[in-house]
């Protein structure tokens, strides 16, 4: 296909590796306690890798140290695109209006200097997980049911290889 009239010349879709996974992962101090279970929930699934997340409200005591929004944002690997969406697609049917999955097409970017970023005319596909504020009781085990099922769908994966 002519992708000329775009300004491109091939697919602008940046495709993450295993050594980007790694990389991303270096560091998991900077993951907030609250919401550890459901980030290693996503990097146990080989193809994918958070890059981003908030426990947000998930713990009363400490919401005022935290964004208002309760989520887990993630990349996928060598371009595992179905596998993401049916995850979204089996979480947002599952846990309806409890929950809210999307794909964010962000531009990607160098950064060359401390405070200086460049965009590189690629683009990210971000894949998040966002929870709605349930009652106290009712948000910690549908917390848990979302952890279960993304456990319980990496399993799945894990078993078709």
């Amino acid at each position: 296909m002519d992708l000329s009239f775009l300004g491109i010349e091939s697919n602008p879709i940046t495709v993450f590796s295993q050594a980007d996974k790694a990389a991303y992962l270096s560091n998991p101090d900077e993951i907030d306690d609250g919401i550890r279970e459901l980030v290693d929930a996503i990097n146990a699934i080989p193809v994918f890798f958070s890059m981003s997340a908030c426990q947000g409200f998930l713990i009363e005591e400490e919401r005022e140290q935290h964004c208002p929004e309760t989520y887990v944002d993630f990349y996928v690997i060598d371009e595992q695109y179905p596998l993401a969406r049916l995850l979204l697609g089996s979480l947002a049917s599952k846990f309806n209006a409890s929950i809210d999955c999307k794909v964010v097409f962000e531009a990607d970017f160098e950064i060359t200097a401390e405070d200086e970023i460049i965009a590189n005319g690629m683009v990210k596909l971000r894949h998040s997980i966002e929870l709605y504020e349930l009652p106290t009781a009712l948000m910690k085990t549908t917390y848990q049911e979302i952890v279960d099922h993304i456990r319980k769908f990496g399993e799945a994966i894990k078993q078709t290889d």
